[in-house]
């Protein structure tokens, strides 16, 4: 495959792409478990921030009497139930995909939420073969939504010169701001209202699955970058 017109870069979210979503769920649970009303509103204003940020709209929208570093450790704790009951499980046919980005002339990296030691060596450890050598993962928490921060900070590309792959929608409405390029992975059930958020928002392209995102979906955007017509609406 020749080199693409405008692409240098594609930036894979580890949570809900690569591997199991683990917060959409956990977090409507703890809401509800707690007083609060979690509808679009709510889903659209907490997801997709800090760590603390999201624990001090929960403590507000649960109407709870206590500092939001508590509800932090509140949510943790749900976290880990959660987790018992629903074990982290690499996503099917991520080897397959990131072996046939690997071949494509872009760098590859994956962001998330947490430091590389807690997810990413943990889980996706033996895919850092397939991932830009200086650069396999970027943590962004203190970053979100992550877009000016791995585009620019990190890989110092152009805008147009990269695409991400996200579970969010709030990464998309970053990505749309930044003139960059967003392929939406809402993946599970949990998943319905985000999908519904980038639709809004005008992601052409959705994938529901790793299979769909395939050399020839980022020739589709490159294509689109190069000429301005990425976004819809």
């Amino acid at each position: 495959m020749s080199g693409f017109r405008k692409l240098r870069a594609v930036a894979l979210d580890c949570d809900g792409v690569l591997i199991d979503d683990t917060y959409l769920a956990m977090i409507a649970r703890f809401v509800t478990e707690h007083g609060g009303v979690y509808d679009a509103a709510a889903e659209r204003d907490v997801i997709g921030l800090r760590d603390i940020v999201v624990a001090e709209k929960i403590t507000r929208l649960c109407g709870l009497d206590q500092p939001p570093e508590e509800t932090l450790k509140q949510l943790w704790a749900a976290r880990q139930e959660y987790l018992a009951e629903h074990p982290i499980r690499v996503a099917d046919g991520a080897r397959e995909c990131l072996e046939a980005l690997a071949k494509l002339p872009v760098r590859l990296v994956c962001y998330g939420g947490r430091t590389r030691e807690h997810t990413f060596d943990h889980y996706l450890g033996d895919f850092v073969d397939l991932l830009d050598p200086d650069v396999p993962y970027v943590s962004i928490n203190e970053h979100r939504p992550g877009v000016d921060h791995i585009t620019r900070t990190v890989l110092g590309l152009g805008f147009d010169e990269i695409v991400f792959v996200d579970d969010v929608s709030r990464v998309a409405d970053d990505a749309r701001a930044h003139g960059a390029g967003f392929i939406g992975f809402p993946s599970s059930p949990a998943h319905a209202r985000q999908r519904e958020f980038m639709a809004a928002s005008g992601v052409r392209h959705l994938a529901s699955s790793l299979a769909e995102l395939t050399p020839e979906l980022l020739r589709t955007v490159d294509g689109e970058l190069a000429t301005s017509t990425h976004w819809r609406g």
